[in-house]
């Protein structure tokens, strides 16, 4: 038998202060610095997300880039672009048995004393098509107009709803799948609105952000404000006035939804910024995060306005990037962003007394991809589970919806791929959906985005065997999150419409989110520690990864903590703390991964009074063996638990039901052993699961769905 460590060593592990309580997720957002990747007379960028979901759960990336010298498309993420000629704008997904992507946009031309019209075009797989003229009706007179950026399929899969600017911004709506647009309601009065961009709220309502130039020389703005304007409900009436966010950083502003329930605002001037409202209302904002700076810092006069030689005069912090942002949705909890490095035209002008660029004058496209995560720890990953076949929608044949000439058929995998859009949508005839989950886990809540035919939020139940229901208590609702005030045991989850059917072709559910007391790691950012749930970083060695890091590793789910030891100097360990408690229960599933393995430590921690002790600890041995510590013995490891090993290079689970005078020690739902106290303690507080040992390298073990109960 291989002995990992002596006793000395262990001690790191068995005996060091633990100074930490437990707390609840964190709100972080991940914001690369944005890198050219189009060098090109283009700039003023939009994007689109109009990817497609397969009814095996397999995601078909379509990102549709908008710039002033046409479009170009991605099915890569971002990695590579090809052009589809004509520009486009307003961009949407209608619910029908194509799912056609249309486009409405460009320079409206007046059509009557409150009509304008524009070009509609379909996308097709090698570009954009003409499908006739969009006209819009406005409830004042009207000269011109142009669409702004986000259009939103409301729940019904067949009114839309777009931002437009005339003599002011205002709200317009389609039945048709725009073909006609009829104002429905101003989002603000007044002059100097420049822009406009939509998006549904995490709490049912809608959000315009709006652009105002302020302080005119002339037609240029000395500063572009930004502006929000919210809606309670997606009728299209009832907005708030306009709330201002800032006096700058408002050229352009696109706002975006995520699965996850969050709100990304991306715009500029200066710069090129985002901000997020992680609880998905848009009420409360973070401070703007730069992702992308080039601007000139010499040739101004002594005002900071630069003059060109059309007589044209700008602040000299304006030129450079024109702070026009694009962003669009890769995943629940991913948005790529792009801008320009040029602003088209007069960015980047060839006087060369304008110069001290952060990167270059010549006109180019940049791009990042941005992760935005949630305080809602334990998310499972669902979209994992159904595409291996182990989540099951137990509903009857599902429903066709949207379109009353063309309806589209449900997918089952719309509800788990991340996008919220009501043209991906989880629909039934009875409108009620039954989630049949891998095992049953302790459920904490899920994340809705839904389309309720009723006041009556959604109806959820759970069950452990599929025939005895119950409705766990809930807490206050929190954007998407329903949360439960105690964790349930359940494999089956029932989410339902309670409000009487009033559109049988209506969608249902868009997205689920399922939370669990486990710490699965979806929400933390690959290379860094986890974040929150009473984690202790302690080790620099423990570090989230995508599971196509370590590809060889079954795909159980899309992230893995990664316990690597390579150096002689610390211990890999991962510890999380908790209050103090006399029985917990604690679970986690490892394996191992290459070939270098000496074991993999784990214990559960606690106090003797008010000391530092290790109630129950563990050693599973590169060969499979379990063991036991007894730390009164040097070493502490005696026969080994199982009498048969398991392979550690396979996924395997181990459960912890502890009290303060034994544990039951189960692996893969096997009660292998019940064992008394590795040593004296009066209280358990956290688990803690490490590598071999300081002197000892080469452990490299892959660690998920981390449980602690108490």
């Amino acid at each position: 038998m291989k002995r990992p460590v002596t006793v000395a060593a262990l001690a790191v592990l068995a005996m060091s202060a633990v100074q930490a309580s437990a707390e609840p997720g964190v709100d972080h957002a991940h914001v690369p610095g944005g890198q050219r990747f189009l060098t090109a007379q283009t700039g003023a960028p939009a994007l689109y997300d109009v990817s497609v979901t397969s009814a095996d759960g397999r995601r078909t990336p379509r990102h549709v880039l908008s710039a002033v010298d046409g479009t170009r498309q991605s099915g890569d993420g971002g990695a590579t672009w090809s052009s589809l000629g004509a520009g486009a704008d307003a961009v949407f997904r209608q619910a029908n048995a194509a799912g056609d992507v249309v486009a409405v946009g460009g320079d409206g031309t007046a059509c009557g004393d409150t009509c304008v019209s524009f070009p509609r075009r379909t996308l097709t797989a090698t570009g954009w098509a003409d499908a006739g003229t969009a006209t819009v009706t406005f409830s004042q007179p009207v000269t011109s107009a142009r669409f702004g950026r986000g259009v939103v399929l409301l729940g019904d899969g067949k009114t839309v709803l777009a931002p437009v600017l005339g003599p002011y911004p205002a709200l317009v709506r389609s039945t048709d799948g725009g073909v006609t647009w009829t104002e429905l309601a101003p989002l603000a009065t007044g002059s100097g609105w420049s822009a406009a961009s939509l998006s549904p709220t995490a709490d049912g309502g809608l959000i315009a952000a709006l652009g105002r130039d302020e302080n005119l020389r002339g037609e240029v703005p000395a500063n572009v404000a930004l502006y929000t304007v919210t809606a309670p409900t997606q009728t299209g009436t009832g907005w708030a006035a306009p709330v201002r966010v800032a006096a700058d950083t408002g050229n352009a502003p696109s706002v975006t939804q995520l699965g996850n329930g969050a709100l990304v605002l991306a715009s500029g001037r200066p710069d090129n910024v985002l901000r997020f409202s992680f609880d998905g209302r848009g009420t409360r904002w973070t401070s703007p995060t730069t992702v992308y700076q080039n601007h000139p810092t010499s040739g101004a006069s002594v005002d900071g306005w630069y003059t060109a030689e059309d007589g044209t005069a700008r602040p000299l912090r304006h030129l450079g990037s024109s702070g026009t942002v694009g962003v669009a949705p890769l995943a629940g909890n991913r948005v790529l962003v792009t801008g320009d490095n040029c602003a088209p035209g007069w960015g980047c002008p060839a006087d060369t007394a304008v110069r001290g660029y952060q990167v270059d004058g010549v006109p180019a496209l940049w791009k990042s991809s941005v992760e935005v995560d949630t305080a809602q720890w334990g998310k499972a990953d669902l979209t994992t589970m159904f595409q291996r076949g182990e989540l099951a929608v137990l509903n009857s044949p599902l429903s066709c919806y949207g379109a009353t000439d063309s309806c589209r058929q449900s997918l089952a995998a719309y509800a788990f791929d991340g996008d919220p859009r009501a043209d991906s949508s989880l629909v039934t005839g009875n409108r009620s959906v039954t989630l049949r989950l891998p095992r049953a886990v302790p459920i904490t809540g899920l994340g809705l985005h839904v389309w309720l035919q009723g006041a009556t939020d959604a109806r959820i139940e759970t069950s452990v065997d599929g025939t005895t229901w119950a409705t766990p208590a809930r807490g206050a609702r929190d954007g998407v999150v329903r949360p439960f005030t105690a964790p349930v045991t359940a494999r089956y989850v029932r989410i339902s419409d309670p409000n009487p059917v009033t559109d049988a072709t209506a969608a249902f559910l868009h997205e689920i989110e399922l939370y669990t007391a486990a710490v699965s790691f979806e929400h933390d950012y690959p290379g860094q520690p986890p974040r929150g749930n009473g984690w202790l970083t302690t080790s620099t060695l423990a570090t989230v990864v995508n599971q196509t890091s370590v590809p060889s590793a079954d795909r159980i789910s899309s992230r893995f903590l990664r316990i690597k030891d390579d150096t002689t100097t610390q211990i890999g360990r991962a510890r999380w703390v908790h209050a103090d408690a006399s029985a917990v229960t604690a679970e986690f599933r490892f394996r191992a991964y290459g070939t270098t393995n000496k074991g993999l430590l784990f214990s559960l921690k606690g106090k003797n009074g008010t000391t530092a002790a290790t109630p129950y600890g563990f050693w599973l041995s590169a060969e499979g063996k379990l063991h036991w510590a007894n730390y009164s013995q040097n070493p502490p490891w005696g026969t080994p638990l199982n009498s048969t090993a398991v392979n550690v290079n396979t996924w395997h689970t181990v459960r912890l039901e502890a009290t303060m005078s034994q544990v039951r020690i189960l692996l893969d739902g096997t009660l292998v052993a019940t064992k008394p106290k590795s040593q004296a303690a009066t209280t358990i507080s956290g688990i803690e699961i490490g590598s071999s040992g300081t002197a000892t390298t080469g452990d490299d073990w892959l660690v998920d769905d981390v449980a602690y109960t108490s």
